[in-house]
């Protein structure tokens, strides 16, 4: 470089055009800078990770207010009626409450119905006859319905049969048939009479003219037992023996399950046997 050129480059430096180029970049280079760090602050804020609340229990229309204020979004996935709980209630949630979620992440709800699903009794399977244990768990796992025990009766068959089946009190199932059209609401109960081979109350049988084994056969089937048996002349085959007489007689009275019927028996059949 020439004596001459170098002092028009010293020349320039020291001009105004000269100190107004630097302050324009240096001017340029800040604002590019604080544009760029604002930029990172926003990105990174948008990407960070916050703790999910929990909103068990909260009102649903309230939990969405409360999660949009804290960036997020909510939706219903699924409702359940609950005897007992008010409508619309928050009952699971998913993300889990504490779990670390970005900006914006959509909660997913379980809430509580305002009115329970009905199914039709005619859905139902068949109860009358059957076992109660077993028509219980069925009813409860599939068709989300309850079962209470609210009597029982004497029954010659098995015991724990289902004899009759009420929904609030009215006649669902019983011997007569069954009632098509109710409609019965999902977590409620149905009432059960149920067999018992003891407890009840049966009218007195009668047992003349019967042999001492049908008269046991009989009073077995019945809940009663022979009581004291008083033997009229010589008893070859107890078995065969008839019934003469019997106490308490047969008057159309009622008598106490598992009570004891004396008997009188003998070898010749009463003379006003059929």
């Amino acid at each position: 470089m020439t004596t001459h050129e170098e002092g028009k480059l010293t020349e320039y430096i020291r001009s105004k055009d000269f100190r107004y180029t630097i302050v324009a970049i240096l001017v340029f280079l800040g604002i590019f800078l604080l544009v760029s760090f604002l930029w990172l602050k926003l990105y990174t804020h948008h990407g960070q990770e916050l703790a999910m609340p929990d909103y068990s229990g909260y009102q649903y229309d309230d939990a969405v207010k409360d999660a949009a204020r804290k960036r997020f979004r909510m939706s219903i996935q699924d409702s359940l009626h609950i005897l007992g709980k008010p409508g619309g209630e928050i009952l699971k949630q998913n993300p889990a409450p504490g779990s670390l979620v970005k900006s914006g992440r959509m909660i997913y709800v379980t809430i509580t119905k305002r009115s329970p699903d009905k199914i039709l009794s005619g859905r139902l399977p068949e109860l009358y006859g059957k076992n109660y244990e077993r028509k219980k768990r069925e009813l409860e796992e599939h068709f989300e319905i309850k079962s209470r025990i609210v009597d029982t009766k004497y029954d010659p068959g098995d015991p724990g049969q289902i004899l009759e089946v009420r929904y609030k009190g009215k006649a669902l199932m019983d011997a007569k048939g069954r009632d098509n059209e109710v409609q019965i609401e999902k977590g409620d109960y149905l009432e059960f009479v149920i067999s018992a081979r003891s407890g009840g109350k049966v009218e007195i049988p009668d047992l003349r003219c019967k042999t001492y084994e049908e008269a046991l056969f009989l009073l077995e089937n019945l809940g009663l037992t022979a009581g004291d048996v008083i033997k009229d002349g010589s008893i070859e085959d107890l078995n065969s023996a008839f019934i003469t007489e019997q106490d308490p007689p047969a008057d159309g009275s009622m008598i106490d399950m598992e009570s004891a019927i004396k008997l009188t028996i003998s070898m010749s059949q009463p003379g006003d046997c059929p």
